[in-house]
């Protein structure tokens, strides 16, 4: 499937779930530069509701993105007040992101640090998320192992 440019290629795109997903992460982009993130956190409770999302992970995640995207955009004050109300939610749910997010950069990277590989496939143990544990194993050995030496 090609990608859509919008991270979620590998989704059906006639899946309502799916379609809801979409709609947040464009909710994420337009609301992270000074907004409140009204828009997004309302997308994240339906999915919590709607979807089968854990409502912890998706608030964390939305508010976690929301917040990135506030700093990227330049906007420090409105990322620091999304970063702590990512906070405010459960350890497990802040862990879980934090591990999706070191992922995403090792996939877009093509590679993961030796001791990201090691906490990645710990927490996937842990948590018995052999989905985890596949994309980390397929993004370690992508270039021979699970680090790369900067020459």
């Amino acid at each position: 499937m090609r990608d859509r440019g919008d991270g979620m290629s590998g989704l059906s795109s006639g899946d309502y779930v799916t379609q809801q997903i979409r709609a947040l992460a464009r909710a994420v982009r337009s609301e992270g530069a000074g907004g409140v993130g009204t828009r997004s956190f309302q997308l994240a409770e339906h999915l919590a509701a709607e979807g089968g999302v854990h409502r912890g992970d998706i608030l964390t995640a939305t508010a976690t993105l929301l917040a990135m995207t506030a700093w990227c955009d330049g906007e420090a004050e409105a990322a620091r007040r999304f970063a702590e109300l990512a906070g405010e939610n459960d350890v497990e749910s802040r862990e879980l992101v934090g591990h999706l997010l070191c992922l995403e950069v090792g996939a877009e990277e093509g590679w993961l640090p030796e001791e990201q590989a090691e906490a990645l496939l710990e927490y996937a143990r842990r948590a018995r998320r052999g989905d985890l544990a596949l994309r980390v194993r397929a993004i370690a050995g992508s270039r021979g192992g699970r680090h790369r030496r900067d020459n």
